[in-house]
């Protein structure tokens, strides 16, 4: 029996065999794809409309600190579902498919006797090229990576959701999102899936982990009515850039420099659009919200708000995310909420990562933690007045898979592997093919400007950081299969 039919028998086994959780906590992770920090009120945004977000905010626990472990979707939602870094789960760039064999966070909460459901963009799998079919119910026999019920609407009207839309709503299924009604495009279909099974599950005895994951703010920046036309140029924050910054970058950047020049003209006109998706998700999640508070379930339901990873929108002269590890790319909102137990008002500044998220939800929902993980749980900072998230620093990756192999995107030629270490002080990035790097002093240049790789008189401190890298790296090898016996 080879190693995926095994594990795929234990798990049947073990589901079977399951006995409901001793408690009864419910989970609601929300994601959205491509979210920068700052592109929510609650963090500082003096200009976006996110009022729901916000609320959340105040009712539960910030961080301000979170990192993505790739920031690019697939391997970032990988880690996120494993609590493992992208050299551990092996998804180490977009088009590689998540392993069968990888326990994730719906199935470690399927086996403690949760009811699971998603809905939205899960990319789990390649869904290139769009349109391609995805599996579904109908199609696809037994749980979906964990998720016993799932409905895929991912990038490009990918899966069930362009399904949908072709036919129930014919005269929209080639129209661009801008000219679709809200209820069909993605993120009302997102939060429509969401509330029916908050409803259905109010009526059952069982806990429930629901996955609401939105497309947007991804782009192509293409919200529908009103939200297209909420917000003005002239509101928009200037980009965040400066010209001597492209010097002594590798020489990739100068093909993503030119590629990127045409949207960076437009940057306040796409930030407007960016803005306008961000509200409208603002306002589904709202609707979820006020679904848990109707039917009574709020207050025994662990909410989790976060991204897979940011968007550049112009800053540093780049857009979308990719192979360059800026704060505006690699920084994630993250905002945690259950009444009663997770500190209200709570804002954490230390450094934590999005592997941390399954650890610390199996932690709250008294479930076991599976051999393997990678993450800490944050147990004790979200319920305590601890700010000790443990760590000193934040891993990055970026690599590209078989990027000289057939069906590699034109895109990723060229572009070497990247390592970063984020330390509330520096910033030090390296590329082991190229033997250069990128070192900022964050504290002198929060912006991320300079770079001090070749600087004389900092040979101490980038020895040092490139030291704590190398053990960072090492200590992030793959942990398993676990030892079974001495020898």
């Amino acid at each position: 029996m080879n190693r995926r039919n095994f594990i795929s028998s234990t798990l049947r086994a073990t589901v079977a065999a399951a006995k409901p959780a001793t408690m009864r906590l419910n989970v609601l992770l929300i994601m959205t794809d491509q979210h920068r920090m700052d592109a929510i009120g609650a963090y500082g945004n003096p200009v976006i409309r996110t009022p729901n977000l916000d609320s959340l905010a105040a009712t539960g626990t910030r961080f301000t600190n979170c990192w993505t472990q790739h920031p690019v979707c697939m391997p970032s939602r990988a880690s996120i579902f494993t609590g493992r870094y992208p050299s551990s789960h092996g998804v180490r760039s977009n088009g590689v498919r998540l392993p069968a064999w990888e326990k994730t966070l719906a199935q470690a909460l399927l086996e403690q006797g949760y009811s699971t459901f998603g809905a939205g963009k899960f990319h789990f799998i390649p869904h290139y090229p769009y349109r391609s079919p995805l599996p579904t119910m109908e199609s696809y026999p037994g749980p979906y990576y964990g998720f016993q019920e799932f409905h895929l609407g991912e990038d490009g009207r990918s899966g069930e959701h362009w399904q949908w839309i072709r036919r129930n709503y014919p005269q929209f299924h080639l129209k661009p999102d801008r000219e679709v009604p809200v209820d069909v495009h993605n993120s009302g279909w997102v939060a429509n899936h969401t509330v029916n099974f908050l409803k259905r599950a109010s009526s059952s005895s069982k806990p429930f982990f629901a996955f609401a994951s939105f497309v947007d703010p991804h782009h192509s920046y293409d919200p529908p009515p009103p939200y297209s036309t909420m917000y003005r140029e002239s509101e928009m924050p200037p980009i965040v850039a400066r010209p001597s910054e492209r010097e002594g970058k590798p020489a990739y950047y100068e093909k993503i420099y030119a590629a990127h020049q045409p949207l960076v003209e437009q940057f306040a006109r796409h930030r407007t659009q960016y803005y306008g998706e961000v509200t409208l998700i603002d306002d589904c999640v709202g609707r979820i919200l006020k679904a848990l508070d109707d039917l009574k379930l709020r207050d025994n339901t662990l909410i989790v708000f976060m991204s897979d990873h940011g968007d550049l929108l112009g800053d540093h002269f780049l857009f979308y995310k990719g192979p360059y590890h800026y704060k505006q790319c690699a920084a994630v909102p993250l905002i945690v909420s259950w009444p009663g137990r997770v500190k209200r008002g709570k804002v954490v500044d230390g450094i934590v990562q999005e592997i941390d998220v399954m650890p610390t939800i199996l932690a709250l929902t008294g479930s076991p933690q599976p051999p393997g993980l990678q993450g800490r749980n944050q147990q004790v900072v979200l319920t305590t007045e601890s700010t000790d998230t443990g760590y000193s620093s934040a891993l990055i990756q970026y690599g590209i898979s078989g990027a000289s192999a057939e069906g590699a995107s034109a895109f990723d030629a060229g572009i070497p592997d990247l390592w970063t270490l984020r330390t509330r002080e520096w910033r030090l990035s390296y590329y082991p093919e190229l033997k250069t790097g990128e070192l900022y002093n964050l504290n002198d240049d929060p912006h991320e400007f300079t770079n001090l790789w070749k600087r004389g008189g900092l040979e101490r401190i980038q020895t040092n950081l490139m030291e704590e890298l190398l053990d960072r790296v090492l200590a992030a090898h793959d942990p398993l299969p676990p030892r079974e016996q001495p020898y």
